[in-house]
């Protein structure tokens, strides 16, 4: 299995077993929708969850999970990561994309000429935004808007990308 990092729990919330999770999807309410089957990272291991409730507080989102109702069930899974079975989750549109597809792929100019590989995406309030590692070891970062990224090649791992001046 390929998983995808879905959100990390970051405290308990009340005594009943409700735990905090800063979500790093784009789709809470499908990835936490109740009876869903996540799994929680544990040194090597990736221990299966099942979701009881979701809901948003905060920009927060709530959960419980394996009937769990009691805080003192949950405190050993604070700081720990959340994570989705890649297989089940659903085919993107064209032209979008899951962040964890993009990370690793070589971009390049629309001169094809090679600028360095996708490390990191970062998400700020306006969009996505794509850390480059260029040859040099400094950092491009890329508006991930079509302004900006002419195409995305996933088979050959290849991102192209029309830059002006003082992108890179």
């Amino acid at each position: 299995m390929k998983y995808l990092e879905v959100g990390k729990i970051i405290a308990t919330h009340g005594i009943k077993g409700e735990v905090k999770v800063a979500l790093s999807t784009a789709f809470p309410f499908e990835r936490f929708k109740k009876g869903n089957v996540l799994y929680i990272k544990d040194g090597n291991n990736y221990l299966e969850i099942k979701i009881d409730t979701f809901r948003i507080h905060k920009e927060l989102g709530l959960i419980s999970f394996n009937n769990i109702t009691n805080i003192n069930n949950v405190l050993e899974y604070v700081g720990k990561y959340i994570y989705v079975d890649k297989e089940t989750l659903e085919k993107l549109d064209e032209n979008n994309f899951y962040y964890d597809d993009l990370i690793g792929l070589i971009a390049y100019t629309d001169n094809d000429e090679k600028i360095g590989e996708v490390i990191d995406i970062l998400e700020v309030p306006q969009g996505a935004i794509l850390v480059i590692e260029k040859s040099d070891k400094k950092e491009a970062l890329v508006p991930f808007v079509e302004e900006f990224i002419k195409d995305v090649f996933l088979d050959e791992k290849k991102i192209i990308i029309t830059p002006i001046e003082g992108l890179l």
